[in-house]
């Protein structure tokens, strides 16, 4: 008998730590930054969810270098505010109590029951919500978090982007979700006539506003000059006092 039951002990014992629990999460507020390791090409991501659970609200922190997953699950979150986190026995009793939790890209899934294909194309069910997003694009953090802000403020969803490879890469899977797209023009990644070019590209009625900065006007001639044909790039310093009522007039503009 006591041949038999050993080997079921250490069968459980081996097991056991690999059980874990689904919690359901729905998504407040996501805090999303992109910008590039330094002296190289490779994406440096922070991302993080405020979330409500059944369990309380929590701040979860997404690690991993999973970079086409974490598009796709990004774009499965713009539509679905619902998604499950997978916590392995070993871990509920912190992830319960903590406040804020990191935690594995690859164990955060759409709760519609999608699932990711390892092929970096995003499946043709997956939408962007609503359309009134506005793209932004600017190495700086500072100067983007304000834009942001602004940006949220007037209740629009702002997609922030650091490198503007990155960005044209969200906006060209779905263009006609965006209200505006927001560029400085010391960008990084691509350059801003680039960028620009293939967002009128996928795109012709968009209006960009193209930020020239303060006091630089051999830059500001040499893209009036580019785009001299095009009446829905707007090149100019973006001064922040006056961006909310930039973007009404741009936006109301193309309506």
């Amino acid at each position: 008998m006591k041949i038999i039951l050993v080997p079921f002990l250490w069968l459980f014992i081996i097991i056991a730590p690999c059980f874990a629990r689904d919690f359901q999460v729905d998504v407040i507020e996501e805090n999303y930054r992109e910008t590039l390791v330094e002296f190289s090409n490779d994406p440096l991501i922070y991302q993080s969810f405020q979330v409500n659970s059944s369990v309380g609200p929590k701040l979860l922190i997404l690690k991993g270098e999973d970079y086409n997953y974490r598009k796709w699950l990004r774009h499965y979150i713009s539509q679905d505010k619902k998604f499950i986190v997978k916590i392995s026995d070993e871990n509920i009793d912190e992830f319960i109590t903590a406040k804020a939790y990191e935690i594995d890209i690859k164990a955060v899934h759409p709760f519609n029951g999608d699932k990711w294909m390892d092929n970096g194309i995003s499946p043709s069910g997956i939408t962007m919500e609503g359309d009134n997003h506005i793209l932004v694009v600017d190495p700086d953090e500072r100067r983007i978090q304000l834009v942001q802000s602004i940006v949220e403020k007037m209740s629009y969803q702002a997609d922030v982007f650091n490198d503007a490879s990155s960005a044209l890469e969200v906006f060209k899977l779905q263009p006609q979700k965006f209200k505006l797209v927001i560029i400085h023009f010391d960008t990084i990644g691509m350059s801003p006539d680039r960028f620009v070019e293939q967002v009128v590209n996928f795109n012709p009625s968009i209006p960009v506003l193209l930020d020239t900065g303060y006091n630089n006007e051999s830059v500001a001639n040499s893209l009036t000059k580019k785009f001299s044909g095009y009446g829905s790039i707007h090149i100019k310093p973006v001064i922040l006092r006056d961006l909310q009522k930039t973007i009404e007039t741009l936006i109301k503009n193309n309506a």
